[in-house]
């Protein structure tokens, strides 16, 4: 309700491919937004909820039913124009955070391609998304590492004594450890998914790799780092060594994408990366994700598209926007399936 230009839209979508097509400027991207909300507690189009609210309107709220065979849970994010948010689960007041380990979902949308065009910061962010939907222990220990971090840059701010912050150092260097443990944990897993996706994606002509470090120092060590960073961390009043500063890369073929990747590369490698994704949280969850596919045949030519489409396994729930139907057909979707099902989006009209 609200939402973007949807003043009211209900959608029951089928356990199989669900296409969303229409015009541009018809709102199709909005509902996997919505959906994504509902799962991440955050907008993959904006850092700001509050731009999600409809022109005139007071707040938005999404009413979402995510069933497995054991369960229905009733998902429900609001969010005013006043800056007041409620989120809930099954009629249970949440936060934002615990919508991570509810319901999985995969999204490849063109905002995505960050992962491999970005900064290291956005790859960073995109393992401790990810690796927070499956491990309520990475969520926890993300979270306590980053409290950790902005008191000790507090302090260093507020030029505090030696002794403070040699004992924010002993704290930092054991959430740092700990961080560092499960990264590497779930790093060689997500290798192992993007190995696997790569041989099996048109044939294996394509590898995408993960570059990564998986030495970090030990607590001893970091203690160490933190000590000689000391004067320069005074100066420039925050922390420049530990986990917050990691830097993962990918590789095509043995190459940088970031450095050497073609237009072309990006995009083959982001899809790699987010089927990879899907493989890992299948493996990891007792949940088969949902994946959602924004303008997948605008931004792929046909054979690549198509390998997408065979990747797919047939128990998964998957919704894909679209201009029009004719490629929906073209690439032997099935429509008349009961487990498939279409939906047609019109511009709206503003008066």
């Amino acid at each position: 309700t609200s939402f973007r230009n949807h003043t009211e839209t209900t959608m029951v979508f089928g356990p199989g491919i669900n296409i969303i097509w229409g015009e541009n400027g018809s709102g199709k991207t909005s509902v996997l937004e919505a959906i994504h909300i509902l799962s991440t507690g955050r907008s993959f189009k904006t850092g700001r909820t509050l731009e999600t609210i409809e022109e005139g309107a007071d707040a938005t709220r999404i009413k979402g039913f995510f069933k497995t065979k054991n369960q229905t849970k009733e998902i429900v994010f609001g969010q005013a124009k006043d800056r007041r948010r409620k989120i809930s689960i099954n009629n249970t007041p949440a936060q934002a955070k615990d919508l991570l380990l509810e319901n999985q979902t995969v999204l490849l949308s063109p905002e995505e391609q960050e992962i491999t065009k970005g900064s290291p910061g956005a790859r960073r962010r995109f393992f401790d998304r990810l690796f927070s939907t499956v491990s309520k222990k990475y969520l926890n220990t993300i979270i306590e590492y980053t409290k950790t971090l902005k008191q000790r840059n507090a302090l260093l701010k507020t030029k505090g004594t030696e002794e403070q912050l040699q004992l924010w150092d002993v704290a930092l260097s054991e959430k740092a450890e700990n961080l560092w443990i499960q990264r590497k944990f779930f790093l060689n897993k997500f290798a192992l998914c993007l190995k696997t996706t790569s041989n099996t994606y048109n044939g294996g002509e394509l590898t995408i790799g993960l570059i990564k470090n998986n030495e970090h120092p030990s607590k001893k060590d970091f203690l160490t780092e933190l000590e000689k960073a000391r004067q320069k961390e005074r100066a420039i009043q925050t922390t420049s060594v530990g986990p917050h500063k990691d830097i993962y890369g990918f590789s095509i073929n043995d190459k940088k994408i970031k450095t050497y990747g073609s237009q072309g590369e990006h995009k083959i490698a982001l899809v790699i990366i987010k089927l990879s994704e899907y493989l890992f949280v299948k493996e990891e969850t007792p949940q088969t994700p949902t994946l959602l596919l924004d303008d997948l045949f605008a931004k792929l030519d046909f054979e690549r598209s198509d390998a997408v489409l065979a990747l797919l396994q047939k128990k998964t729930q998957t919704i894909i926007t679209n201009t029009d139907l004719v490629d929906i057909q073209k690439h032997g979707i099935n429509l008349d399936d009961p487990n498939n099902k279409s939906f047609h989006l019109q511009r709206p009209c503003k008066n």
